[in-house]
């Protein structure tokens, strides 16, 4: 254990240690070259200094205990009022805050599974039915619920096949998982189908909108086709999204909203079997930090519905311009897809080889395997660095087919990168399971 980090004896001057910190700092991506990641998800520089602010006001505060602030309580309950409006909720519709879109997901399943443990009480190995496309969150709360996730293929088209979801409902079915949109192809599935699948079944829906939720309905109200996916479609009972992508929030803040209190009451786990009392929490996680809410209910308040328009005008705007670039370059091709996501691929060699290619540049991209494409979570950027961004993508398109980049000099895809600079977490885990566990 001789190779352990260990607590320094002695403390170091504030100024050393704050070095050692930008140091670091000034050694990750550059935020521009991992913005299209989500890596460094900040969206428009208006507002950025209000939100550091808000968050510095509240950062020491626990917000486990936000039912004995009036004030916290407030910042959480304005937060969720806006959030369900946007997500097509009514007066009837609840929600909650979580640490992200793993917690929301766990949320919406664990209280899909207390729900089905009394209006199926026979089912003793409940599923749930999903699109292939359906996020990896989904599969990892699932284990932990021990629900089993039944997933058909996409369609040709990278959409969901409704009919094959219907003929894979069983008997031991408690729900369906649709997202808006799906994080691997970038499309919303179709939720009026599904919903009505649901209703006819006697089944819960979820959403994960995690991606979507808080861009989609500006999206829309610009003129895009975006099919209806959220609270109001009859037949969702719970939908997930996250505050810290497109409501500008930052992490670890997103949420759980639910059709009505009679969903919101399966998500509840009133713990009385101790000596002090009721303990009850807003989600899954106890302590959490209440800094990203008072953040979020800043950021929504400066830039008000009109902000979050013209910044998905902008996120628009930026999703053609590159299109259409990436479209324009030989031996690649861009994906139709719906909101925010944008997806590269090429018919002619192995996309991988642009990823590891554009990291040596200093670009963070992540991938998608089934089938192979370059994923871009798209965030406003400057006209310098899209210029940057389409002529080093042209520039290392033309070396892979040129030859000049190949699997040798591929550094990660996927978002994992070389196994040696992985952090000893994920070392230790690959060394447990393997890589392809």
């Amino acid at each position: 254990m001789s190779d352990m980090y260990r607590l320094p004896e002695d403390g170091q001057s504030a100024d050393r240690v704050l070095s050692d910190i930008k140091q670091l700092k000034a050694a990750m991506t550059a935020r521009d070259r991992g913005r299209l990641s989500s890596t460094a998800f900040q969206g428009a520089a208006v507002g950025g200094e209000l939100v550091r602010q808000a968050y510095t006001e509240f950062l020491e505060w626990n917000a486990l205990f936000s039912f004995q602030e009036a004030p916290a309580a407030k910042l959480e309950s304005d937060v969720l009022d806006m959030c369900i409006a946007l997500a097509g909720g009514d007066s009837t519709a609840r929600g909650n805050l979580t640490s992200g879109g793993t917690e929301s997901n766990f949320c919406a399943l664990a209280a899909m599974r207390s729900w089905a443990r009394e209006a199926y009480p026979q089912i003793v190995k409940p599923n749930v039915v999903a699109p292939y496309s359906t996020h990896a969150t989904v599969h990892k709360v699932a284990r932990y619920l021990d629900i089993q996730v039944v997933t058909v293929p996409q369609r040709q088209d990278l959409t969901a096949d409704v009919d094959a979801l219907a003929q894979v409902v069983d008997e031991n079915t408690i729900g369906i998982v649709a997202s808006a949109p799906n994080w691997p192809y970038g499309h919303v599935d179709p939720i009026e189908q599904l919903g009505t699948l649901a209703l006819e079944r006697g089944i819960w829906l979820h959403v994960d909108a995690c991606v979507g939720g808080y861009v989609l309905p500006f999206m829309r109200e610009l003129g895009e086709d975006i099919p209806a996916y959220d609270l109001s479609v009859p037949g969702v009972r719970s939908l997930s999204a996250d505050l810290h992508k497109y409501g500008y929030a930052p992490k670890p803040l997103s949420s759980v909203l639910w059709a009505s209190q009679v969903e919101q009451a399966y998500h509840y786990m009133p713990i009385t079997e101790w000596a002090c009392g009721l303990y009850l929490s807003q989600s899954f996680v106890g302590s959490r930090p209440l800094a990203p809410v008072a953040a979020a209910w800043a950021m929504m308040h400066f830039w008000g519905r009109q902000g979050y328009l013209d910044n998905a005008r902008q996120l628009l705007d930026l999703k053609a311009r590159l299109q259409t670039a990436c479209d324009e370059i030989d031996g690649i091709r861009s994906w139709p897809t719906q909101g925010p996501l944008m997806m590269i691929a090429s018919d002619d060699f192995n996309i991988q080889l642009v990823v590891g290619g554009m990291e040596q540049r200093g670009w963070k991209l992540l991938g998608v395997t089934t089938p192979p494409a370059i994923h871009i979570t798209l965030d406003v950027m400057t006209p310098e660095s899209q210029a940057l961004f389409v002529d080093d993508l042209r520039q290392v398109v033309e070396a892979v087919l040129a030859g000049e980049i190949d699997e040798e000099g591929l550094l990660s895809y996927g978002g994992v990168g070389a196994e040696e600079d992985a952090p000893k977490w994920l070392a230790s885990a690959i060394e447990i399971f393997g890589d392809g566990h």
